[in-house]
């Protein structure tokens, strides 16, 4: 009786670790795209871009209020509004630097670098959060800073390139992006996943408004069509896809199935821009690829 009555409960448990995976791999799919519709607007500098994707994400997040309650009850999570008003300012300094990035090097060390995230966050989870070093955050730290070198070519650098540039914002973006997932360990077990996103998209809007008016009216028009999927796509349905996938599987299988984002990203590089990465920067992305795995393995 036992058996019978464990193997349905069994096959139920890898059905929802299944469906876990998969919206992971959606939502790290979702998330990626921000490469195509970013490099397809055209006449928009980098705040009004970040301004109206954070503005759609957060307008497409309000609508699922109706089925998602948890940011409406404000009193449950009135502790937690300085961290909130923390990480919003954050995500709004990482989404502006990742747009740079996407604007100014490839589609792969954009995807690649954002997603270095992992080791930042190893390195200084025991100083910030009093958690136990990682057992391979050394070894995986080395692998990365050798990616990064190979990825960024040190012989043809030109500190004045905007290339150059754009490799820089994308490392900074994983940096920033380390003390966003920081600050969300941080609220873990008191706010949601789906309030810690409304608050950032919202926070981010509201930073980048001043910079965003700026941009002629008409020309924002012909790009909604272009700005809207990039919030809703690559904000919203991403996050949302992280947040339920987080519900079905544990963080680890999370953050290693996520990988697919960076190929993703480098895959639309390749296909929607012929961006075909040289022997040194294909080995640089390998590596990353590598010391993110081994970090997420922990």
């Amino acid at each position: 009786m036992t058996t019978a009555t464990t193997k349905p409960a069994a096959i139920s448990q890898k059905s929802t670790e299944w469906q876990g995976i998969i919206l992971v791999f959606v939502g790290a799919f979702f998330f990626s795209t921000a490469i195509l519709f970013t490099r397809l607007t055209e006449g928009l500098n980098v705040a009004s871009i970040a301004f109206y994707r954070a503005l759609s994400a957060f307008a497409f997040l309000s609508l699922l209020l109706v089925r998602f309650r948890e940011p409406l009850h404000v009193r449950a999570y009135r502790g937690s509004l300085r961290s909130l008003l923390a990480l919003g300012l954050i995500v709004s300094m990482t989404v502006s630097l990742y747009t740079y990035a996407i604007q100014h090097t490839t589609a792969a060390n954009a995807a690649l670098l954002v997603n270095s995230s992992p080791i930042y966050v190893a390195l200084l989870a025991p100083l910030l959060l009093k958690e136990p070093r990682a057992r391979h955050t050394w070894a995986s730290l080395a692998l990365a800073v050798l990616g990064i070198v190979l990825v960024s070519n040190p012989a043809q650098l030109d500190l004045e390139s905007s290339s150059t540039l754009g490799i820089l914002a994308a490392a900074l973006s994983g940096l920033t992006y380390s003390f966003a997932t920081i600050l969300g360990r941080q609220m873990r077990g008191r706010v949601s996943g789906l309030t810690q996103t409304m608050w950032s998209t919202g926070i981010t809007a509201l930073v980048l408004l001043p910079l965003a008016i700026q941009a002629p009216g008409a020309v924002v028009v012909d790009n909604l069509p272009l700005l809207i999927p990039l919030g809703i796509f690559s904000l919203g349905l991403s996050y949302l896809c992280y947040f339920l996938g987080l519900q079905r599987v544990s963080a680890q299988v999370v953050s290693v199935v996520a990988l697919f984002e960076p190929v993703s990203g480098a895959l639309i590089g390749l296909i929607a821009f012929q961006e075909f990465p040289g022997p040194f920067g294909l080995l640089g992305g390998l590596l990353i690829l590598a010391s993110i795995s081994l970090i997420s393995r922990q």
